[in-house]
C-alpha cells in the first residue's frame, strides 16, 4: 500500500497505525483522510489482524484539520468519513495512544478508538468556533460523553487536560510518556488474546445499538448473538474451558 501521510505496520495480530506528518503536527489533509480510510478497510478485511494501535509520530498526536489553505469558497456537507471506523463498519477493536495536542478532527479519530491511553501532557481541544467552523462531530460527541462535557468542548472551546479527561471518562488511563506505547501494546495483546468473534460481535452491538430503541436493539442483539454463539470461537471456548487450557481462536 502506497502511503505518504500515515504509517501502517502489521505485527502478528496487531496493526500499528501512525499519523505521519510530524512537520505539520500531524494536521489532517485530504490525503491523510483517504489513506486512513484505505488502512481501516484493509485492517477490517485482513483475517490475521485482530486489533489496531493508533498513534501519532512527532511532537503531538494531531493538531486537527489542516487549515493552511484558508476557508473554502464553497462548502457542502457530504457525510463521507473514510477515516471514522464506526461510520464504516469496522468492528475490530482499536487502541489509541495519545500525547500532547489532540485537536479538532484529530480528537474525533482519537475518540473513535475503543481503548484510549494518554500521556500526562495530553490535552483535548475543539477550537473550531474561534474560526467560524461548526465541527462535524458535534452531533456525535453527546453520545460519546456527558452533555456538559460535550458542551464545554464544543460550545466553550475549552481545553480539557488529561486528568480531567480521565475523570469524565474520555480516556481509560494516564501513563508516563515513556510507557505510553508499552501500555497500548499491552492492551492490544490482551484484546488479541480474546475471541475475535465475541469481541467484534460486542463492538458491533455497541456501535450499531447506540441510537436504537428497545425493539430495534432486541432485533440486532438476536442477529449478532446467534452469529457469535454458534461460531467456531464459541465451540473452541467451551472445549478450552472444559479441558482447562488456553483457547486457540480461528
Amino acid at each position: 500500500m502506497d502511503l505518504t501521510t500515515v504509517e501502517y505496520e502489521k505485527r502478528g495480530h496487531i496493526a500499528h497505525v501512525r499519523l505521519n506528518r510530524p512537520d505539520k503536527l500531524n494536521a489532517m489533509n485530504q490525503t491523510m483522510h483517504e489513506e486512513l480510510g484505505r488502512i481501516w478497510d484493509d485492517f477490517q478485511q485482513a483475517p490475521a489482524l485482530r486489533v489496531a494501535i493508533l498513534s501519532g509520530n512527532g511532537r503531538c498526536f494531531s493538531a486537527g484539520a489542516d487549515l493552511t489553505g484558508g476557508a473554502p469558497t464553497h462548502y457542502r456537507y457530504t457525510g463521507d468519513y473514510p477515516d471514522i471506523t464506526r461510520a464504516n463498519r469496522v468492528y475490530k477493536p482499536i487502541v489509541s495512544a495519545l500525547h500532547s495536542h489532540v485537536v479538532g478532527y484529530g480528537m474525533w479519530i482519537a475518540l473513535d478508538a475503543d481503548i484510549r491511553i494518554a500521556a500526562p501532557d495530553t490535552s483535548f481541544w475543539l477550537p473550531e468556533p474561534q474560526w467560524g467552523i461548526a465541527t462535524i462531530p458535534a452531533a456525535w460527541f453527546p453520545h460519546m460523553m456527558p452533555w456538559a462535557i460535550a458542551s464545554e468542548l464544543l460550545l466553550l472551546a475549552e481545553r480539557v487536560d488529561a486528568k480531567r479527561a480521565y475523570e469524565v471518562g474520555l480516556i481509560n488511563k494516564i501513563v508516563p510518556a515513556d510507557q505510553l506505547m508499552a501500555e497500548a501494546e499491552k492492551a492490544a495483546e490482551r484484546l488479541s488474546s480474546l475471541s475475535p468473534a465475541a469481541v467484534q460481535g460486542m463492538k458491533e452491538l455497541m456501535v450499531r445499538g447506540g441510537n436504537l430503541d428497545y425493539a430495534a436493539l432486541d432485533q440486532l442483539t438476536e442477529i449478532v448473538q446467534n452469529r457469535v454463539m454458534n461460531s467456531e470461537d464459541r465451540k473452541e471456548g467451551g472445549r478450552a474451558f472444559v479441558e482447562k487450557r488456553q483457547a486457540e481462536w480461528s
